[in-house]
Parts: structure tokens; sequence; C-alpha cells
């Protein structure tokens, strides 16, 4: 007898939801698909089309949802009348959103009977269902484990982080955090570079050469705050003060936006003062942990 392919439905047909959409087709799954516009569906001539979110949900244990905004998630499911609607469904949101959106949706999913797995892609769509596309996930474990087999569609790096559904909505700001942090930075080093006619093909070479070694001591200096031992193991506190004084001087005498350099300057020399000169370079988290007034 023939095996009966899985069946997924996916909500959702911008530029991520249609690749994840292809992604399952070309697995052999059986695709419901919804948008709010038929207009982007016409290219999924394989997938069956839903007339409503609702019959999407209804059609296939698993719901893959991608949409705008956790609004627009919270609308769809907001016009569900039967408490018991989603009972024995799993909804894996794949929209961009806060832990505290993530919050409120596992409680309505919840309510409604169904089981949530929040999620978080870092990635372009052509970079979606690589064996190194990492996907952030966390939610309901038992859901989680049902749906392992279908999210490998999606990434070969999952990266289940808990029961609790915020938590992949955290670590996923949590990365753009630094991501944003070091790419201002790298910007600022940009101009800095051609203010002193130096080569950006250099500049861009050295990069290259020192971020391995810089990523060793990031992790260094993150298991130091995980331990909460602050005594001077890699780079004294010190030095950073001085040097991000520097920083904020050159950038100053250059007439460039300051925020940037200030802020770094700024943080580390209130670090001096609250008499964290002498401790490993992480004890800034307790300046950076303090309530602002």
């Amino acid at each position: 007898m023939e095996k009966k392919p899985n069946r997924i439905s996916v909500l959702g047909l911008g530029q991520m939801g249609m690749k994840i959409a292809q992604l399952y087709l070309a697995a052999g799954y059986e695709v419901r698909v919804w948008n709010r516009s038929d207009s982007k569906t016409t290219g999924l001539t394989q997938a069956v089309v839903t007339k409503t979110a609702l019959d999407a949900i209804k059609a296939s244990t698993i719901s893959v949802v991608c949409v705008s905004d956790n609004d627009a998630v919270n609308g769809l499911l907001e016009k569900l009348t039967d408490k018991n609607a989603l009972n024995g469904k799993v909804l894996i949101n794949l929209t961009t959103g806060s832990p505290l959106e993530a919050d409120k949706l596992e409680k309505l999913l919840s309510d409604y009977g169904g089981k949530y797995i929040n999620g978080a892609l870092q990635v372009a769509p052509d970079q979606m269902g690589l064996e190194t596309t990492t996907v952030l996930l966390s939610g309901d474990e038992n859901a989680y484990r049902q749906s392992k087999t279908a999210l490998r569609i999606l990434g070969g790096n999952l990266k289940y982080l808990g029961a609790k559904a915020a938590a992949s909505s955290a670590m996923d700001l949590a990365s753009l955090t630094w991501l944003y942090g070091s790419y201002v930075g790298l910007i600022y080093g940009a101009k800095l570079s051609q203010a002193y006619g130096l080569d950006l093909t250099d500049y861009s070479n050295l990069i290259g050469e020192v971020t391995p070694g810089f990523t060793d001591f990031f992790k260094h200096e993150i298991g130091v705050i995980s331990k909460g031992d602050f005594r001077i193991s890699q780079s004294p506190l010190a030095i950073s003060v001085a040097a991000t004084q520097r920083i904020a001087a050159t950038f100053q005498n250059l007439k460039v936006m300051s925020g940037f350099p200030n802020a770094l300057a700024g943080i580390l020399e209130k670090a001096r003062q609250d008499g964290l000169e002498n401790k490993e370079l992480a004890a800034i988290i307790n300046v950076i942990g303090q309530q602002e007034n």
C-alpha cells in the first residue's frame, strides 16, 4: 500500500511563507495554504488553498504561521468562536515578535485547546532548508517532539530552548542586539579608516583575521557572566576604560554622530566609578543591569 503523505498547513505567503510552503511540497508533504490575498497562492499549484485561516488549521495536525506581525496572528486566532477548535492541533509561529507577544499567544492557544511552539528565524528565505539553517524554537515540549520531523525540513540546526514560549524570541533579540551592536561598530570603523586614508580592503581583511579570536573571547566573557566570577581572567576592565575614551575622543574630532562611541565610553566610565576597574571586562553587566534614574 502506498504511504499516505504527511500533511501540513502554511498560513501566510510572504517571501518566507512562500519558501516554507515550497520546502514542504518539495519534501513530499501534502500542503494546505492560506493567505489574506489570493493572488499569492497562484504559484503553488500543488498546494490546496483554503478559504479561511481556520480551515487551514483544521486541515492539519501541524500548522506553520509566518505573517507580517503577531498582531496579525492574534487577529486570526481571535476570530475563533469554538473554545475547542484547536484541540490536538500544534501551531508553530515563525512570525517575528517580542517575548511578551509570545507569552500572550501561548496563553491564547492554550485557551483554545491548542499547543504552541514559538520560533525565530535569523536567515533570508533563500537560506532556509539547509543543514546549517538555525531555527530557534520554544514552547510545549511534547508538541516540539511531535513536530521535529516537520521542523527539520526548515533547517538542520534546530535549537529548542525550553518550555517557555517566549524563550526563542528572547534569544532572537539577544543575538540581534549583539549583531547590530557589532555592525554599527563595523561601520564606525569604516568611517575612521576613510578619515585617515586607510584602504577599506585592508580593514575588511583585518576584521576577517581577528574575528575568530574575538569569538572565543566573547564566549569566555559569557562564561564569566554565567559563573558570576568577575576576577580578572582575560581582559581587565581598566584597559577598556582607557580604550573607549580614546575611541570617543577620536570620533569627536572627526565631527561625526557621537552617540555610539560616547555610549561605549560612558558605560565603561560608569563601571570605573562603581569600583569595577580591577575586575574582568564582563563586569560591565553589573552596570548595564542598573535602573536608570
